[in-house]
């Protein structure tokens, strides 16, 4: 194979490479710009979930404070949900967009027992309390998830953005350089070619025989 069909082929294969690494940046980009679309829509869910926990938390305070000028905090610790009964919340993990997120984290917590261990019945503002801070402890959980996932997602989205990045100011750039370097030394070598043809034809036609 001679030189020029050798750098003829090495720029074909340049040219292919570009291509390809085009196409890997449009891909890139076009995940990045799906992860910037769920990172926008998980702000604004874990935004609301936060809303969402202050004015229950503000609830349950209340609650508790009724709670607690009825028995006394001797008589609401009675009712404090322990490690014991509660349920212990099952996340699951599910592949969204090459990020395992996690789900599923909100368990119900069991109530606590109707009675009291002397048999005195349950007052409304204790039960109304325990059921608040059980929708509470609900809604954190809830709120933990949202926040996890949001992390995840930002830790991908700049993962492909440095990705975009490396493509788009680093390897392109190389490449193109390459080929521009290619293309000028075939152009070089093409005219090289042309003048010794010239030449060749030059002196082929002085040193012709005259009629």
């Amino acid at each position: 194979m001679s030189e020029g069909t050798s750098s003829k082929t090495e720029l074909l294969e340049r040219r292919a490479e570009r291509e390809l690494v085009r196409e890997g940046k449009a891909v890139l980009e076009e995940r990045r710009d799906l992860l910037a679309h769920f990172m926008l829509d998980q702000i604004r869910h874990t935004e609301q979930l936060a809303k969402e926990r202050d004015r229950m938390l503000d609830e349950a305070r209340q609650l508790l404070h009724h709670a607690a000028m009825r028995h006394g905090l001797s008589g609401v610790r009675h009712f404090a949900v322990t490690e014991t009964n509660l349920s212990r919340p099952q996340w699951q993990i599910e592949n969204r967009m090459g990020t395992n997120w996690l789900v599923g984290a909100a368990a119900v917590p069991a109530r606590p027992p109707r009675e009291l261990e002397d048999g005195v019945e349950v007052s409304l503002e204790l039960d109304l309390t325990v059921s608040a801070f059980q929708k509470l402890l609900i809604r954190l959980l809830e709120l933990a998830e949202s926040e996890n996932n949001l992390l995840r997602l930002t830790d991908a989205f700049r993962r492909t953005q440095r990705r975009v990045n490396a493509l788009d100011h680093i390897l392109l750039p190389e490449i193109t350089d390459a080929i521009r370097r290619m293309e000028e030394s075939m152009d070089e070598m093409e005219r090289d070619d042309l003048v010794r043809s010239l030449m060749i034809k030059r002196k082929q036609a002085v040193t012709a025989p005259q009629d």
